[in-house]
This record gives C-alpha cells, structure tokens and sequence, in this order.
C-alpha cells in the first residue's frame, strides 16, 4: 500500500510535470510562430520601404541632373546677356533685366527650349 501511494504520488507529479512542458512547449510554439507572422510582415514591409526609397533615389538622381541642365542654361542666359550689354545691343538696363525675371513665374519657363550649341557673336 505505501508503494502504491508512491507510485500514485509520483505519477501524479510526473503527469504535472508533463503537462507544464507541454504548456511550456505550446506557448513556445504559438510564439514562434507569431514571431514568424511578424517576421514575415515586417519583412514584406521592409522590402516595399526599400522599393521606395530606390524609387526616391532615382528621382533625386533625376532632379539633380534637370537642376544641372537648369544651371547651365540660366549661365548661358547670363553670358548673353552680359555679351549683349557689352556690345550695346539692349536698350534697356540690366537691373530692369533682373527685376524682370525675378517677377516671372518659374511655370512660364519652357523647359524643352535648349540653347543653341555654339554662341553667335554679333
């Protein structure tokens, strides 16, 4: 009889036992596998934020090239202007100039009209 009250008490503790791990082991398991929805989430996330940002990159690139062009067509304007005072061909001052093209809108510049390659001298 006592060795049956041992077995029935170690039995009893051992099936507790059991099922603590097995409780242990199933939380275990469900977190693993909401870890892996989140991975899986964020990861999908990360990659759309990755695409965009390339997408930002290429359109900074592209701006950045377009400011170029801008620069060097507002140079070009600049020298023939200057190139115009100097020969005397402008009837007007070029501060007035200045004022002028500052009170214009950027919308009214055509960007599709490109200087010409070489300058012509008068």
């Amino acid at each position: 009889m006592i060795a049956d009250q041992k077995h029935s008490s170690y039995s009893i503790a051992s099936e507790q036992e059991v099922i603590r791990y097995t409780k242990i082991l199933a939380q275990a398991f469900g977190l693993n596998e909401q870890n892996a929805e989140v991975y899986s989430v964020l990861s999908s996330e990360n990659r759309a934020l990755a695409k965009r940002m390339d997408h930002y990159c290429s359109w900074h690139r592209k701006l950045k090239k377009r400011v170029k062009l801008l620069e060097e067509r507002v140079k070009w304007l600049d020298d023939n202007v200057d190139e115009l005072f100097t020969m005397e061909h402008c009837n007007c001052s070029k501060e007035s100039i200045n004022t002028l093209s500052e009170s214009s809108s950027s919308e009214e510049f055509n960007s599709d009209h490109a200087p010409p390659e070489k300058k012509v001298h008068w």
